[in-house]
């Protein structure tokens, strides 16, 4: 389940989405858990327990829970635990910092399920510069999901041992050179004004030739 957001930070800050409360199906939960190869000797921890899709289903190892509605919030925890798996499906509003206390935890391994464009070169690039590389990347989709859903596998390791490679930096237009937000984005599938009238230019259509 995806949890509420935690009073741990400034509640100014985040305001709580519809969809960072969705339950896991039991059968993706379970695939999940398989795809981790848990030891009995595992210290595990369901960052986002809800009804305890994870943690009732964790094999025989040393499991613990946060679940922010019964006042157990995964950003009050420590890195002082040493966990080998964090396993579950965070609140996608709350990407960025639910990564970052993560790595704060320094865990072995850590398996989190992605919406496709949550998984953004952008946060693999913090992942990767904390150590950890991809070591098992499965594809799935839940029929009454919004998109796709990446299951990744994070543990630490080498670079080069990582079954995914990515780009952390974007490609910029390859006629104007631009990139970026604001005024610096290239105009592709963009509406200009031109001599005062709106014009739709094409993906392939680049209004800003140098």
């Amino acid at each position: 389940m995806n949890n509420k957001v935690s009073n741990y930070y400034n509640p100014k800050r985040f305001k709580q989405k519809p969809n960072d409360v969705v339950f896991t199906p039991l059968k993706l939960a379970k695939m999940m858990i398989e795809l981790c190869d848990i030891q009995p000797t595992d210290k595990v921890l369901d960052p986002s327990k809800g009804k305890g899709v994870f943690y009732n289903n964790l094999p025989e190892c040393n499991k613990s829970w946060c679940e922010i509605t019964e006042d157990v919030d995964f950003f009050t925890l420590t890195d002082c635990r040493h966990y080998d798996l964090i396993i579950g499906n965070p609140p996608y509003s709350m990407w960025n910092d639910w990564i970052t206390h993560t790595i704060k935890l320094n865990p072995k391994r850590f398996c989190y399920i992605w919406g496709t464009c949550n998984l953004t070169p952008k946060r693999l690039s913090v992942i990767r510069n904390a150590g950890y590389i991809i070591t098992n990347f499965h594809l799935c989709k839940v029929d009454w999901w919004f998109s796709p859903s990446f299951i990744v596998l994070f543990e630490k390791g080498n670079e080069e041992d990582s079954v995914v490679s990515f780009t952390a930096k974007a490609f910029f237009c390859d006629i104007c050179g631009k990139g970026g937000e604001g005024k610096k984005k290239c105009g592709r599938g963009r509406t200009r004004i031109v001599d005062g009238v709106k014009k739709k230019y094409g993906m392939n259509e680049c209004p800003d030739v140098v």
